[in-house]
């Protein structure tokens, strides 16, 4: 279900910037054609010693056609409902679209420490418990031998196949990924840790409900 050119000139999404990390408008997903919108971002961090650090800045892409999909279902809701019910998580998660998320790292970080968190998180998680071993150590071995120093930049793009991880230079989203993990179930349990309930990024969580809900 794609938008009419009514909707389509109605609705503007504009880029954001986060801890002076630019997020674009739209990007083409590494391996795709299809353009993704941005549905928002906002920081990740931990309040450590009375502090707030922030760790990563996010964006969340998705396709503009998950508006038409979801506002039968979401319309007429407020950001709140939205965002302390899960039911926007929820939704975005299972809907049939391609989704992307860029992390932007403010600290540095190693490939395993950030691999290592993710599978930690989705071990606690009980939305996905059939995630398979074999899955989390492909995760593992594609961040291995990565270093992530600040303002470097992660790619994660979620289809109906699987997972396409990259790592970009700069601000561009790479053509081809590094590395595909072809199970939709572990796409999934990635993508919840970001957006489902206790998502590490409660900013960008509530930015995405604020954007899309505009055209529900």
């Amino acid at each position: 279900m794609g938008l009419s050119a009514q909707q389509a000139k109605r609705m503007e999404f504009h880029g954001m910037d986060i801890e002076g990390s630019r997020f674009e408008p739209s990007v083409v997903a590494p391996g795709s054609s299809k353009a993704l919108v941005l549905g928002g971002a906002g920081d990740r961090g931990l309040e450590i010693h009375g502090k707030f650090i922030k760790f990563t800045a996010i964006g969340i892409y998705v396709e503009d056609a998950v508006i038409p999909y979801l506002s039968p279902k979401l319309g007429g809701k407020s950001v709140e409902e939205l965002c302390e019910k899960e039911l926007l998580f929820e939704e975005v998660l299972s809907a049939p679209f391609e989704k992307l998320v860029r992390v932007v790292f403010l600290l540095p970080l190693s490939g395993p420490q950030y691999s290592e968190k993710v599978l930690e998180r989705i071990g606690v998680q009980a939305l996905y418990t059939d995630v398979k071993d074999e899955h989390k150590q492909q995760f593992l071995e594609i961040f291995k031998a990565q270093n992530f120093p600040p303002r470097s930049s992660l790619v994660l793009s979620f289809t109906e196949t699987g997972l396409k991880v990259a790592f970009p230079k700069g601000d561009d989203i790479l053509e081809k990924p590094a590395a595909v993990i072809e199970d939709k179930t572990f796409a999934d349990a990635v993508l919840a840790t970001i957006i489902w309930k206790d998502g590490v990024s409660p900013a960008a969580k509530v930015s995405l409900a604020e954007r899309l809900s505009e055209y529900f």
